[in-house]
């Protein structure tokens, strides 16, 4: 051995069996953490409104609570898609994610931008979108393929809110009950300012007029917010964009939901998405 060598120490958990002690109690507690971040994402990271929608019979309550869900939800969605886009590009983007929450729903998430270009109007794309939305148990079946009903009365164009009471059967296995709200609103140009149009749909938790039937039909609730507007590319002119986030949540049930059905209906959910951009495109002049 060299002259003036000396042996390195000993590694830590040689020195006392309570530094391993320690250690393993360290790593046990780091773990208790993740999992305890991953339960709240998975239960929080699925509404970003997080606002109770419950309406009565009484027809001017119901309108009245409606115009609030509509008011405090266009706030909250503009601020939402504001963080979300903030950091990101025009060019095309899609993230999706899939899990079963703490309390046996079976969550699709998905956020997506589709940049539109040649389009010169965002109010052509919100009008032809609307129409898309307010008439929707027919795009549905459409794009789908499986026969979807409407329990409530058919929502009226120009209206400030429409609700959706929709029955839809699902590979004539299973009934799935929907009941929805949705809303728009529209920004033309101002001084300084682009024209921007946001949509939004979400789930109403308690309805006494058209209550759910979870003894024969599997709830599936529905949150989606679509934003329509001019962004700035890095280099070239301003483009139009159409930016979604959407939040498909099965709700757990005493009815047997074959694993086919499950993959139906989120594909059923995919297609309409697709044929919403299909209609933005064909808005925006856009060869389909």
């Amino acid at each position: 051995m060299p002259k003036g060598y000396r042996s390195p120490p000993p590694y830590p958990w040689s020195r006392s069996s309570s530094y391993a002690s320690n250690c393993s109690i360290f790593l046990s507690f780091c773990v208790q953490i993740l999992i305890c971040f991953v339960n709240f994402q998975r239960e929080s990271a699925t509404e970003p409104f997080d606002l109770p929608a419950r309406l009565n019979k009484d027809p001017f309550q119901r309108e009245a609570a409606l115009l609030r869900m509509k008011s405090d939800r266009l706030q909250v969605a503009h601020l939402f898609m504001h963080q979300r886009q903030h950091y990101l590009s025009t060019s095309e983007f899609c993230d999706r994610k899939k899990f079963e929450a703490t309390n046996g729903d079976l969550v699709s998430i998905q956020f997506e931008i589709m940049p539109l270009p040649g389009a010169r109007s965002v109010k052509n794309i919100v009008d032809a979108l609307q129409f898309f939305v307010y008439n929707l148990e027919i795009s549905i079946s459409e794009a789908v393929g499986d026969v979807t009903i409407r329990e409530n009365d058919d929502a009226k164009p120009g209206s400030a809110v429409a609700q959706h009471r929709l029955v839809a059967t699902v590979a004539d296995v299973i009934q799935t009950d929907t009941n929805n709200v949705a809303f728009a609103e529209y920004r033309p140009a101002g001084p300084g300012e682009q024209e921007l149009g946001l949509m939004i749909c979400d789930t109403v938790d308690e309805d006494e007029l058209y209550p759910y039937r979870p003894d024969t039909r599997v709830r599936q609730d529905m949150t989606q917010i679509t934003q329509i507007a001019w962004h700035q590319q890095e280099v070239g002119d301003p483009i139009i964009v159409m930016t979604r986030w959407w939040c498909l949540r099965i709700r757990k049930s005493d009815i047997y939901v074959p694993p086919f059905v499950v993959d139906r209906i989120r594909t059923g959910v995919e297609k309409v998405g697709a044929a919403m951009f299909a209609t933005a495109r064909r808005a925006g002049g856009m060869v389909i």
